[in-house]
């Protein structure tokens, strides 16, 4: 056996070590299943269910904000997610209630704080509260997804401008030697 091949077995054995031990070694990891806005939520709570895989988490904290940028509630404390594969939920109880059509975001995490893309998933849902539209939801590694209505609007309009086609100069004055060209054209068959 070349000594690649071998370099290669024994770093997969430590990797096979260091999967089996990491709960053992007391390094939580989460990992996020999925979303959903309860159906409780809207103009005063943004309730979100979530589904996770905790293999030793000890801390949550959850946030729901406006478009306006204010923070609506918050909290953190120890997790109520037992270890393994669950699913519950964030109750985020607005006082006082939001006008109809606020656009909100309920965010939350599940890991360590301070929180970390190894150990940490975190949920994210942005709706308008009167008709519980869903304009973006995401879920992932701490990290992955936005935080606040606020960062959720940017991210949109981002998304929206890439979409929209750009002329450079040289593309606009093609353009404009073309349409220059064509009226021309019309022009002459006219006389």
């Amino acid at each position: 056996m070349g000594r690649h091949a071998q370099s290669t077995r024994i770093i997969g054995v430590f990797a096979i070590v260091l999967a089996t031990a990491w709960p053992a070694l007391g390094m939580a990891a989460v990992t996020a299943d999925g979303i959903a806005l309860d159906a409780g939520a809207g103009c005063g709570n943004g309730r979100i269910d979530i589904a996770l895989t905790n293999s030793g988490a000890t801390r949550e904290s959850w946030r729901a904000t406006n478009l306006a940028g204010t923070t609506l509630t918050q909290g953190e404390g120890q997790t109520g997610f037992p270890t393994g594969t669950s699913t519950g939920s964030f109750p985020q109880v607005f006082v006082p209630s939001q006008p109809a059509d606020t656009l909100i975001a309920s965010y939350a995490y599940v890991g360590d704080t301070p929180p970390d893309a190894s150990t940490t998933a975190e949920f994210f849902v942005f709706y308008n509260c009167s008709t519980r539209a869903i304009i973006q939801s995401c879920f992932g590694p701490y990290g992955s997804c936005p935080q606040t209505a606020q960062q959720a609007a940017l991210q949109a309009a981002q998304s929206a401008a890439k979409a929209i086609p750009v002329l450079g100069a040289g593309a606009l004055a093609l353009m404009a030697l073309l349409v220059a060209g064509l009226g021309g054209r019309s022009l002459s068959r006219r006389s």
